[in-house]
Order: structure tokens, then C-alpha cells, then sequence
């Protein structure tokens, strides 16, 4: 029997279960079992505990009252990590082709696990829901409709419906393994970061959500993209910055970054990368 595929569904796993309860015990038990499988399968080699106890040390002291150079070496220290995490330069991963140009990675995703177990606050009650809600899903139609009018009457995409192959594959893994990572990373973790290092005035507010957008866009280099790629990715990420800015939860630009996701699955194509 193949297992070289269960890392990758332990891993999202681990994602799922600080949803269900944010204890060390069970997100901590996916990790490991993801980690045990990786190693045992080939998709990741013992040096990639190494990154991982790196990853950890480093949000867990960020996490603590540190300041100073020391927190701003730290940080810098956690964008180069999520940086070769993000274009595949850490030696001893090995991510799974599914079909063709479909990959779905084991080593992106751990940029952002640590920053979402230690910085964000989750939804866990029904108004903490509601509010998701009332606030998130109307400003997200928005932000859809306006982001597809610019992505379509610059070029960046064009009409495509379809119904891609491996489709349930492709929904679960960019949810659990590129969206929540993602907003976990630049939103739960930068943006609040930079916040904080400025104060909470307006100036650090939207220096945070521009900041996080920027290194956001720069992320995203690999997709060997244009000019006017970035320009979209750049301002999706101050939108859902801003998103999460105005709710202060991170389920909140999740849904929103997922649903554009979801909708370029469906409807459209890049053709300017």
C-alpha cells in the first residue's frame, strides 16, 4: 500500500485541529504522525526536524516579550525561513506531483503553522461565527467583484470555466496547505508584527497591512509572473489585510483569500504568468 500521500493529509490535518481545540496534545500528535510518515515514505529526511525545531524556536521566542534588535532579528530571521520554505530551497523535502503542473507541498505550509498555533485567536464560538458572517462574507463579494473586473480588464486572467481534475485534491490542499498557511504567515504574523514594532495608530496600521502585502507580492516571484500578475497579487493582499484589520479574525481573510482561489479554480485562467 502507497502511504506517500498521508503525510500530506496528516499534515492538513494539523491545520484542522485548532479549529476543533488548540491543544499542544492534538495538533502536536498530527505533526508528529505527519513528520513520522514523511520521513518514512521519503518525502521529507531528518533534516527537515532540524527546520522544523528552527521554525518552532523561532515563533515561540517571538511570542515571548523580547524587543529590540533581538525581535527584529528574529522576525527577519522568520521571513528568510518562510522564504526558502516558499521556493523549495530547503534541501530534504520532497513534495508530491499529483498530475502534471498539480503539486501539493509538505515543506510551504510550515511557514505559517507556527504563527497560527501562537499568534492568531480562532473562531470558536457562535457569535466569534457570526460576526465571520456579517462582516467577512459581504466584504468579500466585494472584494471578488472588484478584484475580477481589474483581473479581467487588464489582461491578468481570462474566462475559463472548468472543472479541473483531481478537484477535491486541489480544494482540500490549497485551503489547508497554501490559504491558511498563508494568512497565518503574512496577516496573523507580519502584518500584527509590524504593528506592533509601530504602535497602534493609523500610520502602523496601514504601514502593517502594506508591509505584509509587499512581502506578500515578492512571495509570489516564482510564478515567473508580470507586471501586472503582481500589481493583482499585491492588491489582493492589502484587501485581505484590510480584511482582517477591520474583523480581527483570521478566519475572516481566509475566507476571502480562499474564495478567490476557489473561483480561479472555476472560472478563469492566468494566461499573463
Amino acid at each position: 500500500m502507497d502511504l506517500a500521500h498521508l503525510p500530506f493529509f496528516c499534515l492538513m490535518m494539523t491545520f484542522a485541529s485548532l479549529w476543533i481545540h488548540k491543544s499542544t496534545w492534538l495538533w502536536g500528535s498530527f505533526l508528529a504522525l505527519s513528520f513520522i510518515l514523511a520521513i518514512s515514505t521519503g518525502v521529507a529526511g531528518l533534516f527537515s526536524l532540524l527546520v522544523l525545531a528552527l521554525l518552532f524556536g523561532t515563533f515561540w521566542l517571538l511570542k515571548t516579550p523580547i524587543a529590540g534588535a533581538k525581535r527584529h532579528f528574529l522576525t527577519l530571521l522568520a521571513i528568510i525561513l518562510a522564504a526558502l520554505l516558499q521556493f523549495h530551497w530547503i534541501p530534504d523535502f520532497h513534495n508530491w506531483n499529483v498530475a502534471g503542473g498539480l503539486w501539493v507541498n509538505f515543506d510551504k505550509p510550515l511557514m505559517g503553522l507556527f504563527p497560527l498555533i501562537f499568534f492568531t485567536t480562532l473562531c470558536h464560538t457562535r457569535d466569534d461565527w457570526i460576526k465571520v458572517g456579517l462582516k467577512a462574507v459581504p466584504l468579500t463579494l466585494v472584494i471578488i467583484f472588484g478584484l475580477a473586473t481589474f483581473a479581467l480588464s487588464t489582461g491578468v486572467v481570462s474566462w475559463h470555466l472548468k472543472l479541473p481534475c483531481h478537484f477535491i485534491i486541489r480544494v482540500l490542499a490549497n485551503l489547508f496547505l497554501v490559504v491558511i498557511p498563508e494568512e497565518a504567515f503574512f496577516r496573523g504574523f507580519l502584518q500584527r508584527e509590524i504593528i506592533h514594532q509601530m504602535g497602534p495608530r493609523f500610520l502602523a496600521k496601514t504601514s502593517g497591512v502594506v508591509g505584509a502585502a509587499l512581502v506578500f507580492t515578492l512571495f509570489h516571484l516564482n510564478w515567473h509572473a508580470s507586471p501586472l500578475l503582481l500589481a493583482f497579487v499585491f492588491l489582493a493582499g492589502l484587501l485581505y489585510g484590510a480584511i482582517y484589520e477591520w474583523t480581527r479574525l483570521i478566519e475572516s481573510s481566509i475566507l476571502c483569500h480562499f474564495s478567490i482561489n476557489f473561483l480561479h479554480m472555476l472560472l478563469f485562467t492566468y494566461h499573463a504568468a
